[in-house]
């Protein structure tokens, strides 16, 4: 059957139609592009968008945060202990404005994200940050690096911006440096683990210690303040307080009831005394 005109020409246009449309690129938000025609690149980058393609090519390049795991580092330690393993995660931008720039310096490091977006320069962070890694460890003792992973991480950081910064001024901005493990030398690990709980009983005897000199030290002040109450006593205690007190109690005595009261008063006389 034999087409119409209209009908061929309606297949011609769907065909430039879908032509055209394989001939673009979109730039989805948080990305920007990069244009390059004829092995020429532009040093604008293109905002997010879609663009037209058909004589040039346009390259979606990530300006989001990237995390760049460094695993199975082995530095040595300050005391020449090689490290068993030593994980790092690395966080980090690049500068919008600064990724054509870098796309041209470094074309042959560019790779795929997993969402398949490109990353510029990553391969040249990812040596930076190892080196950092490896410094920073240099310098802690392989014992005390356990209580200062957040302060080995915030060394990294530090020396991994300085040494960025001198390669590529404000190109990148690092956020974070996360330390994912630490393991120095089995058994070192267990001689670390032995001091700790060595330190542990240490303390808790340092405490029961403390518990029974405070208990001893209120026993001595109890003690003294009952001693020295006595002594006050005693020392108020002279001989007419001591009859009155005596001739009190005879008083109170006898108002209980009928009774013999032996009297003092140099003969002894018997005295029956009723209510």
């Amino acid at each position: 059957m034999k087409r119409t005109g209209i009908e061929r020409m309606g297949v011609v246009f769907a065909a430039i139609f879908a032509l055209m449309l394989g001939a673009c690129t979109q730039i989805d938000t948080g990305n920007v592009g990069v244009e390059q025609t004829v092995g020429a690149v532009k040093l604008e980058e293109l905002s997010p968008g879609v663009y037209f393609t058909m004589f040039k090519s346009v390259h979606e390049m990530t300006a989001k945060e990237i995390s760049l795991p460094l695993d199975d580092l082995k530095p040595k330690t300050r005391d020449n202990i090689t490290m068993t393993d030593f994980d790092v995660d690395v966080y980090y931008r690049i500068n919008p404005v600064k990724i054509a720039d870098l796309f041209v310096k470094y074309q042959g490091d560019v790779t795929k994200d997993s969402s398949g977006d490109l990353i510029v320069a990553k391969e040249r962070v990812k040596r930076s940050a190892r080196e950092a890694a490896y410094k920073v460890a240099s310098e802690y003792d392989a014992l005390t690096m356990h209580q200062k992973r957040t302060e080995i991480a915030t060394n990294i950081l530090a020396a991994l911006k300085q040494e960025m910064s001198n390669i590529d001024s404000d190109a990148f901005t690092f956020t974070d440096v996360n330390i994912r493990s630490l393991v120095t030398d089995p058994a070192l690990e267990a001689t670390i683990r032995s001091k700790v709980e060595t330190q542990n009983k240490i303390d808790q005897k340092q405490k029961e210690i403390d518990l029974a000199k405070a208990e001893a030290e209120r026993k001595k002040v109890e003690a003294q303040g009952e001693a020295n109450a006595n002594i006050i006593i005693a020392n108020s205690l002279d001989a007419r307080l001591i009859e009155l007190k005596r001739i009190e109690a005879q008083q109170a005595f006898a108002k209980a009831g009928t009774h013999t009261v032996l009297m003092q008063g140099g003969a002894t006389a018997m005295v029956n005394v009723g209510k």
